[in-house]
């Protein structure tokens, strides 16, 4: 079995948009760290804890590892990416950090748009239960407001092409809005780990006006529902990242499922450690798709 390579830096400390142990963190960030986090956290490196999301950055590539993010249908009424929803931002959280203008011509050069992890469409919500939503016109909750700031930080944007994998029909978007239209539903709430792996560390793809931003060869989606057992329902999706706008009409995200197992072995994480190992031994080695057969139209 080939084997990628994680991005990853080995750290024993968190950061919670300060730097923060484990134990100091405040309960508002303890409480977003358990809600987004399904499962147990993946790896033990540094961490940022947003109102949206988690993510793990890695400084010396410039690009998130991964990133984990609870989805609700509250969530999703988010309001149209124009004017200050739509701009880009520098994280001061984090050393080294991306400006939006370091992307600056990858489009029209290579193909490359800004892919965000967590992505734009579930930044929303009234998540600090004030009765009151972000809008650009009229009343708007500055809290909320900060959520989706947050989540166009550049710690969140990996460099992705757009035609075929990160826009339209392309098998990043159509795995993203199959989750946020046919699964999430007042009813259901879902949870993902989205993240990227590296084929080979001595020949990475650098980009940006100093080469210094590292661009994925795949990319995975681990996909999480609540099930009816003592385990959860899971299907994880990894990708090949190339162009495939060709032959999209045949592309469907479905061929495209692995085990946990298998990502974790070519990756180096290990998903689920809230779970004993007997219990993930039950959902873990095999795609099992019954759960989800409902979802799939």
């Amino acid at each position: 079995m080939k084997r990628y390579i994680l991005f990853t830096i080995s750290l024993t400390f968190y950061v919670f948009g300060n730097t923060q142990t484990f134990a100091e963190r405040d309960s508002t960030k303890r409480a977003l760290y358990s809600e987004h986090v399904f499962g147990g956290q993946p790896d033990g490196d540094t961490i940022l804890v947003r109102n949206a999301y988690v993510v793990n950055y890695n400084t010396e590539l410039r690009i998130p590892n991964w990133c984990a993010y609870h989805i609700t249908s509250d969530y999703m009424n988010t309001p149209e990416r124009e004017s200050r929803f739509k701009r880009f931002r520098v994280d001061p959280d984090v050393q080294n950090p991306v400006s939006e203008d370091e992307y600056n011509g990858l489009f029209s050069s290579k193909g490359y748009a800004r892919g965000h992890y967590a992505p734009y469409k579930i930044l929303g919500g009234d998540r600090d239960n004030d009765g009151i939503y972000t809008s650009l016109n009229g009343e708007s909750d500055e809290d909320d407001e900060k959520t989706i700031f947050e989540g166009n930080y550049m710690s969140n944007i990996v460099p992705q092409l757009h035609s075929g994998f990160n826009g339209i029909g392309g098998l990043w978007f159509k795995t993203e809005r199959w989750v946020q239209d046919d699964v999430v539903s007042d009813t259901l709430e879902a949870w993902e780990f989205s993240g990227g792996l590296i084929h080979d560390d001595r020949n990475i793809e650098m980009v940006g006006e100093n080469n210094d931003i590292a661009v994925p060869d795949m990319f995975y989606k681990v996909v999480i529902k609540e099930g009816g057992n003592d385990y959860p329902d899971v299907l994880v999706f990894l990708f090949p990242h190339y162009d495939t706008k060709e032959d999209i009409e045949e592309k469907n995200i479905f061929q495209y499922l692995v085990s946990v197992d298998y990502l974790e072995a070519i990756s180096g994480l290990n998903f689920f450690t809230d779970y004993s190992k007997a219990v993930q031994m039950t959902f873990e080695s095999s795609v099992d798709i019954t759960p989800w057969t409902i979802f799939m139209k």
